[in-house]
């Protein structure tokens, strides 16, 4: 297994001493998943549904969102070295960041099931949504991962909505959950 791990990290652009309690324990347990999830994850390198930089710029916005430095940083480089520009890869980001803020607030007006929150403006500035620099489909593409990623189920379904209004096939959409969850099981892996 400290094999594929040193190939895990080289693929990831990580230092070839990277080490923390989780990998380890996956290693003295001879575990198999090491080598499972870095197949899950290069897989979504051969998708037909997403191309590399949008696999690197999606992997950002997921591991943005859940704050972890390393995979983020990781994800960033990787994305560079896919041609993302620095402006697209600050788009995936403000777009996790944008989305956590509004998943909080969706889901809390759909646990608390009251007309009158319904009513309330929410008054949150959006101003990014209005002409993203990853452009209309990807961008809501990441706002439906993140959202997924988050739990909130009105925000899946609004985002859903749209890329398919966009012309977005749903292999594409499954394909990008898929991968929003690979990078949710790399994050107990790869911890700040």
């Amino acid at each position: 297994m400290i094999e594929t791990l040193q190939d895990f990290l080289t693929d990831l652009g990580l230092d070839s001493h990277y080490e923390n309690n989780v990998l380890q324990t996956l290693i003295e347990g001879d575990s198999k998943y090491i080598r499972d999830i870095r197949m899950n994850f290069k897989g979504f390198l051969k998708s037909k549904d997403l191309n590399e930089k949008e696999v690197y710029l999606l992997s950002t916005a997921i591991a943005s969102n859940h704050s972890n430095r390393v995979l983020t940083v990781a994800f960033q480089e990787k994305a560079k070295q896919a041609g993302a520009s620095a402006a697209e890869i600050a788009d995936a980001i403000s777009c996790a960041s944008l989305l956590r803020t509004n998943n909080v607030l969706y889901r809390f007006r759909h646990f608390a099931g009251k007309e009158s929150y319904e009513q309330m403006r929410a008054g949150l500035r959006m101003n990014i949504m209005l002409n993203p620099v990853l452009g209309k489909e990807f961008f809501e593409l990441v706002s439906l991962a993140v959202s997924a990623v988050n739990g909130c189920e009105q925000c899946v379904k609004s985002h859903e909505a749209s890329l398919v209004s966009l012309g977005c096939n749903e292999s594409r959409i499954f394909e990008a959950i898929k991968l929003s969850s690979v990078i949710c099981s790399m994050e107990v892996l790869f911890p700040n």
